[in-house]
């Protein structure tokens, strides 16, 4: 990763080239890994021209509590701001909490960061369900639900309840009857 820290001025200076590509139309989609960030951060701070300087910034790692692993927090602290290379594209912040948006050099770069004061790391949203199915907790309210929420996957036949949109939909369906009378 090719950041770079202007010394005197505090300024960091992230390349687009630096960052994932998640999308490139209709609008170009970046990403920025805060942890891979920090720990280039922490790279330059221990170089030789790095080491006069004040710390870049403060790293809460994840916490588990309550079973729960709760996301690091990265905080640019001591002046220093943040610049990403100018152009036409969006960066999303991943990976942690952190205050980038607050310290931002703004131009035309759109930055999107998705902040929550109880960020849940990713992992949970992959664990196996199987082991998550007690009575009255989530885990097994998503069990129970199955395809349940899902109209694209539900028969059209059994689903025309007067008043609902599947007695609407039966009613005007083109049936292979009906194409066939047609003719």
């Amino acid at each position: 990763m090719a950041t770079t820290i202007n010394w005197p001025t505090g300024v960091i200076s992230v390349l687009r080239a630096d960052m994932t590509l998640v999308q490139s139309t209709p609008i170009e989609i970046r990403e920025l890994n805060i942890n891979t960030f920090r720990l280039r951060l922490k790279d330059l701070e221990d170089d030789a021209d790095g080491q006069v300087w004040a710390t870049t910034h403060n790293h809460n790692t994840t916490v588990s509590v309550g079973g729960v692993t709760l996301a690091r927090v990265v905080e640019i602290i001591n002046g220093y701001t943040v610049t990403f290379e100018n152009g036409r594209y969006a960066v999303n912040l991943v990976g942690a909490n952190s205050n980038i948006g607050d310290v931002l050099n703004l131009n035309t770069v759109s930055i999107r960061a998705a902040n929550s004061a109880g960020l849940i790391q990713a992992t949970i949203w992959d664990e196996p369900i199987a082991g998550h199915l007690t009575a009255g907790t989530t885990g097994k309210a998503l069990s129970d639900a199955g395809v349940a929420g899902n109209p694209w996957s539900t028969p059209v036949t059994g689903n025309t309840t007067a008043g609902t949109f599947g007695e609407l939909v039966g009613k005007r369906l083109l049936t292979v009857a009906r194409f066939l009378g047609l003719k």
